[in-house]
Formats: C-alpha cells, structure tokens, sequence
C-alpha cells in the first residue's frame, strides 16, 4: 500500500529480515522529488506557510539495514533556509507485522547559525489490506527545531485505507502526541487523500495542531511527488 516506508520499531519475538526474499535486490536506492503549498513538520509550518521543494533519498540493503536523507527548503521562526534529515536504521518482520528502528540527525542551515537535533524513533506497522496501520515513539534529548533543548517524546499513529474500487486512492491520516519537557504537550492530527498516477503522487490533507501560534494554524496541504 505504501511505496515507501520509513517507520521505526523494536518488538520481541523471532526476528525475519524483511528481505528474505530471493528476489529482493542487494541494494536498493528509492527517493523522490516533489514540492508541496506549504511543509509541515508534525502540524507545524517550516516554510512559512509558502510554497516549497522536497525531496528523499534512502540506500536500502537486502538485510534490512538503510541509510538516507531527506528535507526541504524553508523559511523559519529563526530565519533558517534548509533542512536535512540523516538517519540511518535496521527492518524486519516478523508475524506479519514490521518493526523499526532508526537513529535520526535533524539539520538546519542558515540563519544565525547551523543546529543539529538528534531523534531516536521505534514504531511497528501492518498491512491489514483493509487498512494500513503505523504507531511508534520519537525521543529528541535535546530539543527539536521550535523548542531547542527541551525534551520531547513524540508519540504518532498513522492510517491508511484504501478507496474502495479505486486502488490508486488511499485516504490517508495520523494522530501525534508531543510532550515537552516544562512546555504545554501538543497535539497534531491530519487528514487527506492520496493518489498515484504512475511514479507520481499526488495528495490533499487537512493539517492543524493545539500550537497557539501562527506556525501552528491549520492549513489544507497540496503536494506532488516524484518517486524514483
């Protein structure tokens, strides 16, 4: 249902690569490139809620190990002009469902001065056919880009679900809760539609958060991505 997954998890039990298969390729290289009205990190506007340029790149290995990057370019509360995300993680399934976890630097350029945000993240997902579900943690020790040096753990839901008769529509949502070392916890939620024509995704969704700030206002988000 998803072209591509970076989700985050550990759970016990026993352990299947996800790339057990015999035809999954040694190494694999996916990513995209696309532009969105207005980029959104976890209902939170980074680009001044003005139209902007994305785009991803992950190395995936057979094993289930990957490292990639991600980000855009933005216009910030401190003046910044791009972001990056590094991470670098390990997949596998087991039972039927798929487990992460992944090591993140969250990277800001320009500005005052360049900030670095590291992020550990571990969730589990599952494809039910019916409906897709993903739901993990995210802690920064150090902050995060709107709050740096103040603590957060994050906690998210994704779902996916399917159009019936039209299998290249998926409405598409998540639910995220942060809560923030001596700050008031917030929550963000979205809702929209997705939909593949070939390599290209286009996408539609509602976002708003419990910020009480303008970068926290809710928005309707267009996209268009290319993913190769």
């Amino acid at each position: 249902m998803k072209r591509e997954l970076i989700a985050f998890g550990l759970m016990m039990g026993a352990v299947v690569p996800v790339s057990a298969q015999d035809d999954v390729p040694e190494i694999e290289i996916t990513g995209y490139v696309g532009g969105v009205t207005d980029y959104r990190d976890r209902g939170l506007s980074l680009s001044d809620q003005d139209p902007t340029v994305v785009a991803a790149l992950s190395v995936n290995h057979k094993s289930g190990f990957y490292v990639g990057t991600q980000g855009a370019l933005i216009d910030d509360q401190f003046s910044r002009d791009a972001q990056l995300e590094f991470y670098a993680g390990y997949r596998f399934e087991s039972s039927g469902f798929e487990y992460d976890i992944s090591a993140e630097l969250d990277s800001f350029f320009g500005g005052a001065s360049d900030e670095y945000f590291p992020e550990f993240k571990a969730s589990i997902a599952r494809d039910f056919g019916l409906a897709y579900i993903k739901s993990g943690f995210a802690y920064a020790p150090e902050g995060r880009w709107n709050t740096p040096g103040v603590d957060s753990l994050y906690w998210s839901t994704n779902l996916e679900v399917p159009v019936p008769t039209l299998p290249a529509l998926t409405v598409i949502s998540r639910l995220g809760y942060d809560i923030r070392q001596n700050r008031s916890d917030l929550w963000d939620w979205s809702i929209g539609l997705s939909a593949f024509v070939g390599d290209l995704e286009l996408s539609i969704a509602y976002e708003d958060s419990t910020l009480d700030q303008e970068i926290g206002d809710d928005a309707i988000v267009f996209g268009a991505r290319f993913f190769f």
